[in-house]
């Protein structure tokens, strides 16, 4: 933590990602906050502002009144437009009566001052008042990003919808039965895709060992997806690697069934090969399809594991479809016809 010297400002200091659990411990003692006026409370901003020399996110420490002077509730409006002369990003807001006539008062004796926009006990934004606004209509400018301007948007927006609070149900993980999960998680992983190759191996012979390179391989695209979005695996992205290791399976089952049943009719390996995959197509893509716009449905409205679990299936449908469509019909091309090779398929 980077203390400031003493002065006006409301920015205490700034603190390292890793160190807020210590400044929190820190802050709370009773002979610092006897250090605090009694109208002030300390809050982090919600956005980092930078980084560190070793990489770390910076965060700001701000002092703020303890009572909030307003609330979202007399906010009836609140959208992002654009300068016209400078096209940057501001927040336009307008407020109801009652609204109006409290910021004239506020803004009017906090000239050149900053005004906290806070939610969830964090500083959105912090902008300064440069004169008294009557009318209820009012912008914040100077601000780095569109998408900073959006946040305030959320911020304000929700505000203005009251709604309560009620603790359904509450409880403590500790660390040692969380890796406890993690570690069931990734066991069931591993132990369904063994006994999944396994199958394809004893089943269709050749070709589920082509399916089993293509289930590594669609495995690797999902992990190479999750790394590249910057994804959290969770338990419930777990479960959905789980999901798509069946589903990937699934669509190499019905090409190879009808691989099968080309043969039975009397056709050559390579021409039974190409209507096999031609004729499992349709059904591949409107099972993936489907399945691919209820993931899309789940991350659009749901939070938290909901939404980790909408990744990974996503994720795991395009690899999957890419890997048992392109991927085995190049493996099987090669096989059959650059080098001859026959292929069962059970």
């Amino acid at each position: 933590m980077n203390i400031l010297p003493r002065g006006a400002g409301v920015m205490i200091g700034t603190v390292a990602a890793s160190d807020t659990a210590a400044v929190n411990a820190l802050m709370s003692r009773p002979e610092v906050q006897q250090m605090l006026p009694d109208n002030v409370t300390l809050m982090y901003s919600a956005s980092p502002f930078g980084q560190n020399p070793q990489g770390e996110k910076m965060y700001r420490l701000l002092g703020v009144r303890a009572a909030a002077e307003m609330t979202g509730e007399v906010v009836d409006e609140a959208s992002v437009t654009f300068d016209q002369y400078t096209n940057e990003p501001k927040v336009s807001i307008t407020m109801d009566s009652k609204g109006a006539r409290e910021w004239s008062r506020l803004t009017a004796a906090n000239i050149n001052k900053q005004v906290a926009i806070v939610l969830d006990r964090a500083v959105v934004s912090n902008p300064v008042i440069q004169e008294r606004i009557p009318g209820g209509r009012t912008s914040i400018s100077g601000l780095e990003s569109r998408q900073e301007a959006e946040d305030i948007v959320t911020v304000l927006n929700a505000g203005a919808l009251p709604a309560p609070v009620e603790i359904v149900s509450e409880r403590t993980v500790g660390p040692s039965l969380g890796q406890e999960s993690i570690q069931a998680g990734l066991t069931s992983v591993l132990v369904g895709l063994l006994i999944v190759a396994l199958f394809m191996i004893f089943y269709y012979r050749t070709g589920g060992v082509v399916a089993d390179l293509a289930l590594f391989l669609n495995l690797i695209l999902i992990l190479g997806i999750l790394a590249g979005f910057n994804a959290t695996l969770t338990l419930p992205g777990i479960a959905g690697i789980v999901l798509t290791i069946g589903m990937a399976v699934d669509a190499n089952v019905l090409i190879f069934d009808r691989i099968r049943e080309e043969q039975r009719a009397g056709k050559t390996l390579v021409a039974a090969i190409e209507a096999g995959y031609q004729r499992a197509l349709s059904a591949i893509l409107d099972a993936n399809i489907t399945t691919f716009f209820v993931g899309a449905i789940l991350y659009s409205f749901g939070v938290g594991p909901v939404r980790g679990f909408a990744v990974t299936l996503m994720a795991g449908i395009l690899s999957s479809m890419f890997t048992a469509i392109i991927v085995t019909r190049v493996v099987f091309d090669y096989l059959v016809k650059e080098r001859g090779r026959e292929v069962s398929y059970g």
